[in-house]
């Protein structure tokens, strides 16, 4: 039985990544559209509300608590996992001053 081609760790760390991305990126499409759609559409127990929003530093609270919160831990996500979290794979060698001096003869010939 012929063995698998080995996978490139470049590509494989990438899925895996993308996969993370993927993953946190659902959670909080649930999370905002579940929060928002109860606690600033529908309210508790499944009716609109009919009392006044109560408010966060000024803003109601459901957005507050459905959209800024969110957007902000996915920052600080963002900032760990690009930061600290994502690997630094080796892409081989840059071949840039390669490809300047081909395009180079090829606009002046």
């Amino acid at each position: 039985m012929p063995q698998p081609a080995p996978t490139d760790p470049v590509y494989r760390n990438a899925r895996w990544e993308a996969g993370i991305i993927l993953a946190a990126w659902l959670l909080t499409l649930v999370y905002c559209c579940g929060y928002c759609a109860y606690f600033g559409y529908l309210g508790p127990g499944g009716v609109p509300p009919v009392e006044p929003s109560r408010f966060v530093m000024g803003i109601p609270r459901w957005f507050f608590w459905g959209v800024l919160a969110p957007w902000a831990a996915c920052g600080l996500f963002n900032i760990w996992f690009a930061g600290w979290y994502m690997a630094e794979d080796d892409l081989g060698q840059d071949h840039a001053a390669e490809l300047e001096r081909d395009i180079r003869e090829d606009a002046a010939g």
